[in-house]
Order: structure tokens, then C-alpha cells, then sequence
């Protein structure tokens, strides 16, 4: 416990000098921080050069001033992910809205983070039977229609590097985990350009996702149709997996993309 309290206060104290990092104030200096913090400059030094290795904060010389800071590209590269989340997030939400309103069903979003897909977005239908899948819940990229959706469009050099460095996780007994198979399914989906799920997130749930793509022509996120397994029977889904795949392309262009 004791442990766990002094990592907290070095995560606070570490927060609260990037505070002072602003627009008006881009650049701060080792004793200027020291001073606008309160924090012992031994500390203060610590957290800089910690900073510094892992590429969020770059030392620079200033108008002959040493041991000064800046941003470094690290907290760029987080900056343009929570950009890019939150405007597809919003550009996405009105075309799941009406998708969910054309079928009832749910309708979910789905965005790539490192190695795993985040479900961000999720729009219920109004049956009162609906599945269970919570946003901010994290899921390998192998099972379910909408992470899939995601894999199967990426480069065969990024598929190769996730698969070797994660895990193929097992959710249910239909859940892919041979690396052979889900390469087939992944060539297939490339082919019909849509995903399909049974039951490999959930038992007896069925599910059918979109690649969405920006205006690099890169897979940036997915939306999958969802829903328990008695709703999907197979005189819907010619109408279900076009009108995912239609307001995936929705979606798509309203970020930049152009076939």
C-alpha cells in the first residue's frame, strides 16, 4: 500500500508540472519549474529526464539558457489520437443513428489503440433483449465482426506484426485463434468487404462489420450491426450487411476518403 501511495504522488507530481507546459509558455526551464511547483528541484530534475528518455518532453538551449524543455513529439502523437477519436466519434454518430433506426439493432464503433480494438461508440436498438458490450472495452483483433473489420484492412505487414505480438485471445468456443484460419477469413473479407461474427464475443449473438476508412485511404475504425441470434435469421441479412457497408463508405467519405 505504501508502495502504490508513493507511485501516485510521483504520478501527481510528475501531472502537475506539465501543467505548466501552455501556448503562451511553450519552453520551461528546470529552476523556473521548480519554482512555479513547489516540488524539490531534485525531483523536479528526475521527472524531466524521465521526460526526456521516453520522448515526452526535448531539451533544448534557448536564448543561451540550458536545461530548458518543451513538448516532445510523444504528446503530439497522443494529442492527434484523441483528435482523430473524438471527430470520428462525432462524425460517425448521426449515420449510426439512422442505421439503428432502418433495422433496430445495435450498432457499434470501433477504433484501433497500438495493438487492440476499443469499442468508443454504441447506439441500442430498442429491443429489450440487446447485447452487453460496453464502450471503452477493450478486444483483440481477432474475434467479432467489428475488430476484424479493422484487422482485415490494415497492411499484411501490420496484420503479421500484431499477430506476433499479441495473443489471439478466446472468448467463446466459435472464437478464431489459429493464425491460418483467421488469414483466410481475413482474405475473404477483403473480397466481400464486410465481416461477419457468430457468437465469437458472445454465445448466440451474431454481428456484421465495415471497414471505415479516412482520407489516407487507411482503416481508421469499423461499426458492426449486432444482436442476439434469433433476430439475425437469413432473410435479413442481404439487407444488413448492405446497409452496414453503406454507411461504413458514409462515414468513410464524410472523413476524406475517395475510392
Amino acid at each position: 500500500m505504501e508502495q502504490e501511495n508513493q507511485i501516485n504522488q510521483s504520478l501527481d507530481k510528475a501531472l502537475h508540472i506539465l501543467q505548466y507546459f501552455t501556448l503562451e509558455n511553450p519552453v520551461r526551464g528546470l529552476s523556473e519549474l521548480t519554482r512555479l511547483s513547489s516540488i524539490p528541484k531534485a525531483t523536479v530534475y528526475r521527472l524531466l529526464n524521465t521526460f526526456e528518455k521516453d520522448g515526452y518532453l526535448r531539451r533544448v538551449d534557448l536564448d543561451g539558457k540550458k536545461n530548458q524543455y518543451k513538448l516532445g513529439v510523444k504528446f503530439l502523437q497522443l494529442g492527434t489520437i484523441a483528435s482523430e477519436s473524438i471527430e470520428i466519434k462525432e462524425i460517425a454518430l448521426p449515420f449510426m443513428k439512422k442505421l439503428r433506426d432502418t433495422i433496430n439493432e445495435d450498432v457499434q464503433l470501433v477504433m484501433k489503440e497500438d495493438n487492440y480494438a476499443i469499442y468508443v461508440e454504441k447506439i441500442m436498438s430498442s429491443h429489450p433483449v440487446r447485447l452487453f458490450t460496453k464502450t471503452g472495452r477493450p478486444a483483440s483483433f481477432n474475434a467479432g465482426a467489428c475488430p476484424r473489420a479493422i484487422l482485415s484492412f490494415l497492411e499484411d505487414e501490420e496484420i503479421h506484426h500484431i499477430l506476433k505480438e499479441e495473443s489471439l485471445m478466446k472468448y467463446t468456443h466459435n472464437t478464431i485463434t489459429d493464425p491460418n484460419e483467421l488469414w483466410e477469413m481475413i482474405l475473404d473479407s477483403r473480397k466481400k468487404g464486410y465481416t461477419i461474427s457468430f457468437g465469437e464475443m458472445e454465445d448466440q449473438t451474431v454481428a456484421v462489420g465495415a471497414p471505415i476508412f479516412d482520407y489516407r485511404k487507411k482503416v481508421v475504425a469499423s461499426i458492426s450491426t449486432a444482436g442476439p441470434q434469433q433476430r439475425f435469421h437469413e432473410e435479413r441479412f442481404p439487407e444488413i450487411i448492405q446497409r452496414t457497408k453503406e454507411t461504413a463508405l458514409e462515414i468513410s467519405k464524410a472523413l476524406g476518403y475517395k475510392k
